[in-house]
């Protein structure tokens, strides 16, 4: 990659070698969802002995429509926050977003049940916690902080840097928010879930990288002093 993202370049063949080597497991006849929630996704077990699920699950795509994106996502937040923060702070904040808003999102769905008995919080057969858009979803709360912090236009005033990230920052928070009933259900099921059925932003483990992301953000603004650089 043009201007060495080293980072973006090294996640990006991670995320897509972990898919990649499920395929073939899927191919060879092993049932899948049950591979990775038995073995590598995120669930209660995480809390209870299988303290590596904690870093595998967000490394962890089984579909392709679900890597395309988080592909398009570590593309455009990566290369970005690579840029600005440099190559330390864009993995801790990508790594401490992703484990933390995992906990998150099954906290919200467990509630103190996951911290007690891993028997009491049963997410269902083959169902994890899986995938990069926790981490992701940092970067995007840590760059958003960021430019109103520096009151600066991260796309830069560039018609070709303009034209490269617009359509890909468009693409994957409109399909972030599909997934949550964008266009299907109303502004506050989308943002938060109130029907029986919705699973809103805010109660996804996408809202909760998204908040941890803003922290990680305002932490970086506070800690980092002019005479600082982590470029």
């Amino acid at each position: 990659m043009r201007n060495n993202y080293l980072v973006t370049s090294v996640l990006l063949s991670i995320n897509i070698s972990v898919y990649i080597v499920l395929n073939i497991l899927a191919w060879n006849g092993i049932e899948i969802d049950s591979f990775v929630k038995a073995y590598i996704g995120f669930d209660p077990q995480a809390f209870h002995g299988a303290y590596w699920k904690h870093v595998t699950a967000i490394f962890v795509h089984v579909e392709f429509h679900h890597i395309f994106g988080n592909s398009l996502g570590i593309l455009a937040f990566g290369t970005l926050s690579e840029r600005y923060f440099g190559k330390r702070i864009y993995i801790l904040v990508y790594i401490i977003s992703g484990l933390l808003a995992q906990t998150y999102d099954l906290a919200l769905f467990c509630g103190v049940d996951l911290l007690i008995d891993v028997n009491n919080c049963d997410m269902g057969a083959g169902n994890s916690v899986f995938g990069a858009s926790t981490s992701i979803w940092g970067l995007i709360g840590a760059l958003l902080v960021y430019s109103i912090a520096h009151k600066k236009d991260l796309l830069g005033s560039s018609i070709r840097s303009t034209l490269l990230y617009v359509p890909l920052i468009a693409i994957y928070i409109v399909g972030t928010f599909m997934s949550h009933g964008l266009f299907k259900e109303n502004l506050l099921d989308v943002l938060w879930g109130f029907g029986p059925h919705s699973y809103g932003f805010m109660e996804h483990g996408h809202g909760g990288g998204f908040i941890i992301g803003v922290i990680l953000g305002l932490l970086i603004m506070t800690l980092r002093l002019n005479k600082y650089s982590y470029r």
